[in-house]
């Protein structure tokens, strides 16, 4: 395998994604990094490897050049190539292989020190063949679909699906750690692991969410009234204890305004001395009504309680406890007389509920009314419980699962708790169930990677939702699904173009775009405000929402996604618009702007992009073209060796020069210029925007110079004739965004067996002029968005 530029092998091998076919990353990093490979239009065609290559010329490389290192006896790097001697190992150990192909290609192995080291050509030979061995995929064979790791929900994820299934206003996952980022998103399963943190955090948000989505019936209020706030009759006399004495006949009261109709419960707390073998009584009465007459228990100075349940109309009423059988007799020494403490009432006991919230109208469908019958209470549950499981779970439930979470409501009614206290301790243990919180794709054989299945369409149904809107189906996906319609080709389709137009896509901006162009990093870039004193959280809000509303634009009107790198038109409010020199715009609220006769096109001039890519105190075009490269082009740089020196070094060889100048000298360290060349020539060309993305036309005294040429030959002077010279490269951009949506759907890194699939929806992606809802639409429709595997190599 033949490379231009000798060092041109380290830049392939850097963009060398987990994602390739025959070379294909190879022509990417070739197009862009090397002068003589420009040319090139489809991916290189590799000589063919002889039948017996593995064994005549791999393997004794290997045991001449490797094998004392790598071999059984304490391998360097515990890696060991003795399990990869036979020409099997490709399939059953292919991140090894790819592993191995990394190292060579690199020319990291065999090191430099290395008796004996083999020459380029042998060293090249062994790269193509393995090349060819270990990344050609038979495209007419049967496609791997690939496999995806059981995923937890996001935070994101969590909050929307809150929302959607319980109609809560708050957001509990913005208190939980922080998810990782994989392959540059934060949906990626293999890296959602759960920490004791979170699943304390999702225990204590599940409690919140049931009761913020479910309203108990609120708690009886209770009054107590004593002393003073008694009146009094008869010989009814306050005593230091703060209770009543009643020696004999008389009573204590209190008028009260009843301001609800409804059950209540009066009490009287007291005391009794018996005498003539009879217990002191006590009449309750409700205005001139008796309502009950209480034998109230000796000892005096021992208080209990008694009390009534009765219904009460609105109305002001006196409530009165009296006693009525005194007794004396001195000469016997008896004497019967009554305490009385306080009186208390409590209630209504069945307040009405007509301002419950809208979650609880629609999850609370059944309710067992006024039956006190244990078997009410369940039948009613079961109706709540059964189709909000199913929701919560994206697939219908199980009888086993309904008969799970309704003995909850059994439980907490057994404990005391009201019908609607019960449902909440049932709802929140369905949303800390693995059914919840994970996406769960069941395979029949999930360890045997030769078996491949059609996802169900309740899976399917998840996919989509929570690829095109970050949160659970609605109701129209999971009819779809329970009809099993939505594997049908047009019915797919019309979802798809609905859900694109629902408001609900927006996630699609706020999580793939976000991610992909890195602007949830802006709130984190904090520019020297000595040089930027304009600069601030405001404008930094601004120039994000300029990059999200036109990303949403090229969403919402379905537009050539290539209008991302030259549209001529953006969104502005009058902050953002004097920030870049653009006259006209007045007021907070943002609006589109053409850009006719203006030095902006596309989000490459975004005051977003633009500060993101430089140093808080000047530009870089060292990050910007970085950042092209990995985001536009997707051909990443490889990691500079440990010891390649700072630029600042450079600068402090020459103070006065330019940055072009010093690059130009930092260029001149061995190991530097292969993809400096690259790096610098891309970034130059947005020299004429400052760290905070203002117009320029100089760099402290000197002119901005933002021309250059590529080292595959295209010159340009400036940032819109560089614009121009990316947007030819549209099939490397159109790869590079169908790679990053497709990782986003999957919620996986792409492997070299999903290069089939991407060729496809590269290839419909162009012959649809490159529209949005064709990458979406070309994505859904795959098979490794449609289909799994076991799990294996």
């Amino acid at each position: 395998m033949s490379l231009p530029l000798g060092l041109c092998r380290v830049c392939v091998l850097a963009t060398r994604r987990p994602a390739r076919f025959i070379g294909l990353s190879a022509l990417l990093a070739l197009l862009v990094l090397c002068p003589d490979a420009s040319a090139q239009k489809e991916s290189p065609t590799l000589k063919p490897v002889p039948q017996d290559a593995f064994k005549k010329t791999i393997v004794p490389f290997f045991n001449k050049y490797c094998v004392e290192c790598h071999g059984k006896d304490e391998p360097e790097g515990e890696f060991s190539l003795m399990g990869l001697m036979d020409e099997a190992s490709i399939y059953s150990s292919h991140k090894s292989w790819e592993k191995v192909f990394g190292m060579l290609e690199l020319g990291a192995m065999p090191p430099e020190d290395a008796d004996p080291k083999p020459g380029d050509a042998e060293n090249d030979k062994i790269v193509a063949y393995l090349d060819a061995l270990v990344f050609t995929v038979d495209c007419n064979a049967v496609r791997d679909p690939g496999r995806v790791t059981v995923r937890r929900l996001n935070r994101t994820e969590y909050n929307n699906t809150v929302r959607d299934l319980l109609g809560v206003d708050f957001r509990p996952a913005d208190g939980f750690p922080s998810d990782d980022v994989g392959y540059g998103f934060d949906n990626i399963g293999d890296v959602l692991t759960i920490s004791p943190l979170l699943l304390e955090k999702y225990l204590d948000a599940a409690e919140a969410v049931a009761e913020a989505a479910i309203a108990a019936p609120p708690k009886p209020e209770k009054r107590k009234f004593s002393g003073t706030q008694l009146q009094r009759t008869g010989s009814a006399t306050l005593s230091g204890s703060g209770a009543y004495g009643l020696n004999s006949s008389g009573s204590v009261y209190k008028y009260y305004r009843f301001e609800t109709p409804g059950d209540y419960i009066l009490r009287a707390r007291a005391g009794g001395q018996s005498a003539a073998g009879e217990d002191a009584k006590m009449e309750v009465r409700l205005d001139a009504k008796v309502l009950k007459v209480f034998d109230v228990k000796p000892p005096r100075q021992s208080m209990n309680v008694y009390e009534i349940k009765v219904h009460v109309d609105s109305d002001t009423k006196k409530f009165e406890a009296a006693f009525i059988n005194d007794y004396y007799n001195p000469t016997k020494g008896e004497d019967r007389n009554l305490a009385i403490a306080s009186l208390e009432i409590e209630g209504p006991l069945d307040a009405p509920s007509e301002d419950v919230p809208d979650s609880h109208k629609r999850l609370v469908i059944a309710h067992p009314g006024k039956s006190k019958e244990a078997s009410a209470a369940l039948a009613s549950a079961r109706k709540v419980l059964e189709p909000f499981i199913g929701r919560a779970f994206r697939r219908p439930a199980t009888k086993a699962e309904v008969d799970r979470f309704t003995s909850l409501v059994k439980i907490a009614s057994e404990q005391g708790d009201g019908y609607e206290e019960a449902l909440r301790v049932a709802v929140s243990g369905v949303l800390v169930s693995p059914h919840f919180l994970f996406r769960i794709e069941q395979d029949p054989k999930p360890d045997n990677p030769k078996v491949q299945r059609n996802l169900n369409d309740y899976e399917l149904a998840s996919r989509l939702s929570y690829f095109l809107w970050s949160t659970m189906p609605d109701d129209e996906l999971l009819a779809l699904a329970g009809q099993f319609k939505l594997h049908d080709d047009k019915v797919l389709e019309a979802q798809v173009r609905r859900m694109l137009a629902d408001p609900r896509s927006q996630a699609l901006v706020d999580n793939f775009a976000a991610q992909w162009l890195n602007l949830r990093s802006l709130a984190d870039v904090t520019p020297d405000r000595k040089q930027f004193p304009t600069f601030d959280e405001k404008l930094q809000a601004d120039m994000r929402r300029e990059t999200e509303m036109f990303f949403e634009t090229v969403m919402r009107e379905d537009r050539n996604m290539l209008d991302l790198l030259d549209g001529k038109f953006t969104f502005l409010n009058k902050r953002l618009a004097k920030h870049y020199g653009i006259s006209g715009v007045q007021g907070e609220e943002f609006r589109q702007v053409e850009l006719t006769g203006n030095q902006r096109a596309g989000v490459l001039t975004h005051g977003s992009i633009l500060t993101i890519t430089s140093n808080p105190t000047r530009t870089s075009p060292v990050k910007r073209g970085k950042w092209i490269l990995e985001n536009i082009l997707g051909t990443p740089p490889p990691i500079p060796p440990d010891d390649v020196p700072l630029l600042a070094e450079s600068q402090s060889a020459r103070p006065d020069a330019t940055l072009r100048e010093q690059l130009e000298l930092h260029r001149e360290i061995p190991g530097c210029r292969a993809c400096h060349e690259s790096l610098d020539s891309i970034g130059f060309g947005f020299e004429n925007f400052d760290a905070v993305g203002r117009w320029r036309d100089r760099e402290g005294k000197n002119p901005v110079d933002a021309s250059g040429v590529l080292p595959s030959g295209e010159e340009f002077a400036g940032p819109l004739e560089l614009v121009q010279v990316l947007k030819k490269k549209q099939g490397d951009v159109s790869r590079n965004i169908v790679e990053k949506m497709l990782t986003y759907a999957l919620g996986r890194g792409l492997e070299y067996y999903d290069q089939c699939a991407v060729d496809s929806i590269v290839r419909a992606h162009a012959k649809a002029e490159f529209r949005f809802s064709a990458l979406v639409l070309q994505i859904v429709k795959c098979d490794p968005f449609l289909k799994r595997r076991g799990d294996g190599e």
